[in-house]
């Protein structure tokens, strides 16, 4: 098939990437050969190049949809209590609030609750088998949090899982190792600032920096492919590191470096207010419409900010919540993430877990609607209270997941700036009685709705086809 003008510019952009990576890998020959002049400007080349709107390296992420955050660490032993006080909030972050309290002391939190973590009914066969069945597609765990504490095997630190809990296993690699059998994609989460880092990590290194960019590359280098690098606390690094545009260029073309592929989200420089990174990532919500640059959503499973565990919870957002908002966020042109915290025991709570297998049941259903698709702008609802619906597109076919209709009888319009409609079904063979009509106007499409004999409970998803594909203009 012949490229367009488009595709011949985007595969010579994409060239002329592969040629400064493959400069890069030399580096260090680089380095001592030439001035850090052209070091820097491979750097910013690199950093022009980031976002993930319509290049190659990040169509698993757009396809994808939906993923799984995992926070897990020395925290989940705690459950947001210590020595009978709590619950402290973030949990994750009940060893000390940056440059506010701090309530555990590093060593008291290495000896007292590193000493006690051992999560025996952690298993990654399991913990993987409940993200695929709902219908998650990766996985992002906490490799390292605030805490400084390693979940995996390093040579950087004594202070990691493997040597200071009776635990004495590599999380990480546990948990890669399954994902990779069961083809789900295997991310790392990664906290740019360290509370105990000057502390803890080992004498032969002369700065964070240093120390850091070593866990980088083991974390990279030592369980397989890692496509995606997500990293966090860009806002507080205790003078440890600066989040400004220089340092940001360096952390990303480094991990650019290690992966080519890799993607680097914003908070490797100054986080969801910034251009940085490729994506952008805000927390709980997402406010506005189809927005200019690729995101995704990352939500807790409590209706509050802790990510890690908080024992006795009772606030578990509802099913509809969550369907809700990956809906919303793909419709405008992003992903949406559910966090986890597991229980000091290893496994997910059961509130996370029944949360699961509802929204699995829902996108074995109407998963069609949901990967690989994209925002359809042409559709325009009539807005009113009692009829809230989004769309989703691809190929020649726009998805309306209605989640509230009127009263049976009320109709309710959406305009489609689309020609060619061919007709309209119920993508849940299970519910009946779907009534359209439709009208077109040259290149418009008028439909007019009323509600299903039976519908959704949570979302009802109307499938549309039309004779061809809608043509858009490429992102940028």
């Amino acid at each position: 098939m012949p490229c367009n003008i488009f595709q011949l510019t985007l595969h010579l952009r994409w060239l002329r990437i592969f040629i400064l990576l493959a400069v890069l890998k030399l580096a260090p020959v680089a380095i001592a050969a030439d001035s850090s002049t052209s070091t820097n400007a491979i750097e910013e080349q690199l950093w022009d190049s980031r976002g993930c709107f319509d290049d190659a390296r990040g169509k698993w992420f757009r396809d994808a949809k939906f993923g799984a955050f995992i926070h897990f660490g020395l925290y989940s032993e705690l459950g947001g209590y210590y020595k009978g006080k709590g619950p402290y909030d973030p949990a994750e972050q009940i060893m000390g609030l940056g440059d506010r309290h701090m309530v555990i002391p590093w060593r008291e939190y290495q000896d007292e609750v590193g000493g006690a973590f051992n999560p025996a009914k952690f298993n990654a066969h399991e913990w993987v088998s409940l993200i695929k069945s709902a219908g998650q597609k990766y996985v992002i765990l906490t490799a390292k949090h605030h805490d400084g504490f390693a979940m995996f095997r390093t040579a950087t630190t004594h202070y990691n899982v493997v040597e200071q809990t009776p635990f004495a296993r590599d999380v990480v690699k546990e948990l890669a190792d399954e994902c990779h059998r069961q083809g789900i994609v295997f991310c790392i989460y990664y906290s740019l600032g360290d509370w105990t880092a000057a502390d803890v990590m080992n004498p032969k290194f002369k700065s964070y920096h240093d120390y850091m960019f070593a866990q980088l590359k083991e974390l990279m280098t030592q369980y397989g492919k890692i496509p995606m690098i997500w990293f966090d606390n860009y806002w507080f690094v205790n003078n440890q590191y600066s989040p400004d545009s220089d340092q940001a260029r360096e952390l990303y073309a480094y991990m650019r470096k290690l992966n080519p592929d890799v993607l680097v989200n914003d908070r490797c420089g100054r986080g969801a207010s910034s251009t940085d990174g490729d994506y952008a990532t805000p927390e709980n919500q997402l406010k506005g419409s189809q927005q200019s640059r690729y995101f995704e959503v990352v939500m807790t499973d409590t209706a509050d900010d802790n990510w890690g565990w908080v024992k006795g919870a009772t606030n578990y957002r509802s099913p509809a919540t969550i369907i809700h908002n990956l809906i919303d966020s793909t419709s405008k042109g992003g992903n949406f993430v559910l966090n986890v915290g597991p229980m000091a025991s290893g496994e997910f709570p059961p509130e996370h877990v029944a949360l699961l297998k509802t929204i699995g049941a829902w996108m074995a259903v109407n998963g069609e609607a949901i990967y690989g698709t994209t925002p359809a702008p042409e559709c325009q609802v009539e807005k009113q209270d009692d009829f809230r619906c989004y769309a989703t597109q691809n190929d020649n076919h726009i998805y309306l997941h209605v989640l509230n209709w009127p009263a049976s009888g009320a109709t309710r319009t959406v305009k489609i700036a689309r020609s060619g409609f061919v007709n309209g079904e119920l993508l849940d063979p299970k519910l009946k009685g779907l009534k359209l009509t439709s009208a077109s106007a040259g290149d418009v499409t008028l439909l007019t709705l009323k509600r299903p004999e039976t519908i959704d409970p949570y979302a009802t998803v109307i499938k549309l086809t039309f004779k061809s594909p809608v043509t858009l203009e490429p992102s940028h």
